[in-house]
């Protein structure tokens, strides 16, 4: 039973900060706003880096990394735990 409230409430965070880049936005954008991105290089032939519009979150990647760490810790307590037996 533990095991399955730690599953559930780190899918539960991993949802939230998920979303949480999506509950910030401007949405809907009001009629005067617009999105002008400097150092585009684009038709206009301005040399820069080019815009993508990824933006990698430093704590979805934290997330990731111990919801990784998380699992190997389980599956390395399994195999310890079919050994001693």
């Amino acid at each position: 039973m533990k095991r399955v409230i730690g599953v559930i409430t780190t899918a539960f965070l991993f949802v939230l900060v998920a979303a949480a880049a999506a509950l910030a936005t401007d949405y809907p954008p009001s009629p005067g706003s617009s999105s002008v991105t400097s150092g585009n290089a684009g038709l206009s032939g301005n040399s820069g880096t080019a815009f993508t519009g990824g933006n990698t979150n430093g704590a979805m990647i934290a997330i990731v990394v111990l919801v990784v760490a998380g699992l190997v810790a389980l599956y390395i307590a399994r195999r310890r735990a079919a050994h001693s037996s």
